[in-house]
């Protein structure tokens, strides 16, 4: 018996070896590693490390020569989230809702909805870039409702907006199939007992289906608001690594991106890498606490 438990045992672990490889080389040992780069001030050279201590983290805000530039891209970034995760959330629902109807052509519809999730981002990105352009499409439907479009992308006021857009566009259709799984799994004798006590739909929405996709809702905002926070490709491409126009659409990781490969200043990059991750960290355990996610039928 200990015999076969232990040709188990080595079997599984036989299949798990590749995975564990991968997180323990570019996950453990990277993420050790890049903490302990953290307190040095290290560059791409072939210079000796010196040990910084928590020197840069503080540098991260007091050092003058990055203007403030990764409390400007934070703060870009809670606006962000707070924009995106907001309304890609209540649009997957939607969607969602509208896809669990029994209705023909619906696995159509499922397919078409989720086709701007499984198109490159960057590709998807450039599309977006001609769109918002002064003379794009965008403007030009506009135009033909008789309405004046903004230069969508040169416009501190739009520019982070147009990006919000677009990353709602693209992330909504993931979170639908979550919706959808979810909705799939409520059983059908809750909604039977709602109407033979007389509750309409809306009734039904906001007194079972809502409450019931409680720990898929947490889920949905928890992964878009820790994707939301590392935006980086969308406003690379579009806008450029300054953040332009005006650093409205800079963000943390485009910070962190230009420190560590345009300046070489690895160490304080690691430093504001990982003060990104205690933020997202914080906000995510602020979402687990006031999202319940205990469900009772």
């Amino acid at each position: 018996m200990n015999r076969r438990r232990l040709t188990e045992t080595l079997t599984a672990y036989t299949f798990l070896a590749p995975y564990l490889f991968v997180l323990i080389v570019f996950t453990l040992i990277a993420v050790v590693t890049a903490l302990t780069l953290s307190f040095f001030y290290v560059d791409f050279g072939f210079t000796t490390p010196i040990f910084y201590g928590f020197r840069n983290y503080l540098n991260i805000w007091y050092d003058l020569t990055h203007d403030g530039d990764f409390a400007v891209g934070l703060r870009n970034c809670v606006e962000y989230t707070i924009g995106v995760v907001t309304l890609q959330t209540i649009l997957a629902l939607f969607l969602a809702l509208l896809l669990n109807q029994k209705v023909r052509g619906r696995g159509f519809f499922r397919t078409v909805f989720y086709l701007p999730a499984m198109t490159s981002s960057v590709a998807i990105s450039l599309i977006f870039y001609w769109l918002y352009q002064p003379q794009g499409g965008i403007n030009y439907v506009l135009s033909l409702l008789h309405i004046q479009g903004p230069a969508w992308l040169e416009n501190p006021s739009t520019a982070l907006l147009a990006i919000m857009l677009l990353n709602i566009w693209t992330t909504a259709p993931t979170f639908m199939l979550m919706y959808l799984a979810a909705l799939q799994d409520i059983p059908s004798t809750l909604y039977e007992a709602a109407r033979v006590d007389g509750a309409n739909s809306w009734q039904m929405l906001w007194k079972i289906t809502v409450p019931l996709l409680r720990p898929t809702t947490f889920a949905v905002v928890a992964l878009g608001s820790i994707g939301a926070f590392q935006m980086f490709d969308q406003a690379f491409v579009m806008e450029g690594a300054s953040g332009a126009p005006l650093r409205s659409t800079l963000t943390a990781a485009m910070v962190i991106y230009d420190t560590a490969f345009q300046k070489s200043l690895m160490g304080l990059a690691c430093a504001q890498a990982f003060v990104l991750f205690i933020i997202i960290f914080a906000v995510t355990l602020l979402q687990k606490r006031y999202i319940d996610v205990n469900i009772q039928y």
